[in-house]
Order: structure tokens, then C-alpha cells, then sequence
């Protein structure tokens, strides 16, 4: 409970007080991640993170500091998102590469913005959609599932705090012009969506779904949910891999990879052509993934499919082994 009501403390109330117009103010509290790790040492959390890296890189470096910084960043920042308007949002991030995604959207098919949990991705859908593209990002929203929450109180439980703070966060989201479906929307609203030459966005490594396909993935085996990619084939829509990246001052970065068409690609090649550049990306900048890499980690029991074989408790990800 102390936990939940800090966070709502940090996400409703700090929310008000953002001074959006003025970015060097915003800016000014960054350096303050040094004194948010001092303030949450402790707990397994540096050793996760550590082992973490050396799994899926090779080595750990200065990630873990890293990741930390970036975790401030980009949890502060989005506290930006009811505050960005088409005047202001290009002071907190800029584009690398919109000309690939214009030129998948020259095709009339729609685009696929395919994209890890790295960095701010929150901001790049806000400056996407802020930017004049109509977007729909396709996420899980709201609290756990009661049934989740009874089996994982410590991780999902439900309380006035949590509930509050789960509902400032979306409605922050709704200010936006992109648009949010989750899994309870018909999949055909996405299809929709591509034919009307839209953009679609995805995560391709959450966890939300109940398909999986085993795929090689940052020195690892990885569970991936096959639906971006059968959505493309059947479409023709091309998928745009997508990065961005916290760097120490200055906008946020986001950059557009060469649109990777259908074609005649299979399920699984088409996947490891998207996955390609977005891994040699992640190894240039480690640091961005940090928090991603430590939530999964965390939650590799929760259901049937985590992330990364490695870790798994059990053999029950065998199903999605096909």
C-alpha cells in the first residue's frame, strides 16, 4: 500500500504541476534519477537488472546505471501527456527516418509501427499522432483481472490507489488524438484501420495475448506473439520497426527503420526481418531496455509465456512451441 499511494501521489498529482510549455524546466529535474536510485537501493532489483544484461548482450557495463536514468526519464516524461499539444510536443522529441514511414504509408496499405518497451515509446505515440498521422495503438489497458489479481496480490492487487492512478494515466492517454483498442476490441477495427492507410501500433514483445511463437531473440529463445506479422501478410501493410531513445539531455529520439514489406515472406522470416534491426539498435543503446527486461523478469510466472524461455518456472510455454 505505501508503494501504491506514492505512485499515486507521482502520477495524479504531479501530473498537474508539469510545466509543459517551459522544456528547460521540464529538463531541469532530470538529473534527479541520481538521488531516485540512491533513495531505492536495495531489494534484488541492480542483480536482476545485471543478470538480465548478461543474458541478453554479453555484458553489462554501465547498463544497469543506465537503465536507471532512462526509467526516470521516460516515467516523468509521460506525465508530459496531458499537457503535449501539436504547438508544443516536437520540443520533446524528434523524428529520425519519418521518411520511411512515409514512404510505407505511399503504398496505401497503412503502416505497422512495430516497437520494443525501450525508451519513451509512450512519447513517440503521442508525437506521432500529435504529428498529423492517424494512429491506434494497440494495448492492454486497466487493472489485472480479478482472477490475476487474487493469484499475484504482491504484483496486481486491486485498491482506491492503484484504481485512481490506473485512470489519470489513461485519461492522459485520451487527451491524445491516437486512438487505444485493447483486446476486447474485434481485431477487425485494426484491419479497418490499415485499409483506411492508418497507422497501427504494436509492442512486439508484450505480453498481452494468447498466441506465441518461439523465435531467437537478443542471444536468447523468446515467446513473441505471431499477430503483427500475420496482420501485415494479410494486409500488405508494411511494418515499420521503431526505436526511440531517452539520450542523457535534449529530446527524446525516435527513429523510423526501412519499411519491411510482406511480400513473400513466411510468418517467421518476417518476424526476424523486423526483429533484426531493432536488435542492432538495442545493442548500440542497452540502457533503454532496462526497465522492460527487469518487468518481465519479475513476472516470468505470472502466465504461460514469458518473455524469455530461460527463466521460465515451468514447462507450460511448450504449448506456444509450435
Amino acid at each position: 500500500m505505501p508503494g501504491d499511494v506514492a505512485r499515486w501521489l507521482f502520477w495524479v498529482q504531479a501530473r498537474r504541476a508539469m510545466p509543459a510549455a517551459h522544456p528547460r524546466l521540464v529538463r531541469a529535474v532530470l538529473p534527479a534519477w541520481r538521488l531516485h536510485a540512491l533513495a531505492s537501493v536495495g531489494g534484488d532489483g541492480p542483480a536482476l537488472l545485471a543478470d538480465e544484461y548478461q543474458r541478453s548482450f554479453g555484458t553489462i557495463g554501465d547498463a544497469v546505471a543506465g537503465a536507471r536514468r532512462v526509467a526516470f526519464r521516460a516515467h516523468y516524461e509521460e506525465l508530459l501527456l496531458g499537457h503535449l499539444t501539436t504547438q508544443n510536443w516536437a520540443r520533446y522529441l524528434t523524428f529520425q527516418g519519418r521518411d520511411h514511414l512515409d514512404a510505407a504509408l505511399a503504398k496505401k496499405k497503412g503502416a505497422i509501427i512495430l516497437f520494443p518497451h525501450a525508451g519513451n515509446f509512450m512519447m513517440m505515440i503521442a508525437a506521432v499522432s500529435l504529428a498529423g498521422y492517424p494512429y491506434t495503438q494497440y494495448a492492454a489497458r486497466g487493472l489485472a483481472p480479478p482472477e490475476v489479481a487474487r493469484e499475484h496480490p504482491e504484483l496486481f492487487g486491486h485498491n482506491w490507489f492503484r484504481a485512481e492512478t490506473r485512470k489519470a494515466r489513461e485519461a492522459s492517454e485520451d487527451r491524445l488524438p491516437a486512438r487505444f483498442l485493447t483486446l476486447e476490441t474485434p481485431l477487425r477495427q485494426l484491419f479497418r484501420r490499415l485499409a483506411d492507410n492508418e497507422i497501427v501500433g504494436i509492442a512486439f514483445d508484450g505480453r498481452v495475448g494468447s498466441k506465441f511463437m518461439r523465435l531467437p531473440y537478443l542471444r536468447r529463445q523468446a515467446l513473441l506473439n505471431p499477430g503483427p506479422y500475420r496482420m501485415a501478410m494479410a494486409t500488405g501493410a508494411a511494418i515499420v520497426p521503431t526505436m526511440v531513445e531517452c539520450p542523457p539531455s535534449g529530446p527524446d529520439i525516435c527513429t523510423f527503420g526501412s519499411p519491411i514489406w510482406p511480400g513473400t515472406h513466411t510468418v517467421r522470416s518476417l518476424a526476424q526481418a523486423s526483429l533484426a534491426p531493432v536488435e542492432r539498435w538495442l545493442r548500440d543503446h542497452p540502457e533503454q531496455y532496462g526497465t522492460w527486461l527487469l518487468h518481465c523478469r519479475r513476472r516470468n510466472a505470472v502466465d504461460d509465456h514469458p518473455l524469455f524461455l530461460d527463466y521460465a518456472p515451468d514447462d507450460r510455454w511448450k504449448r506456444h512451441d509450435g
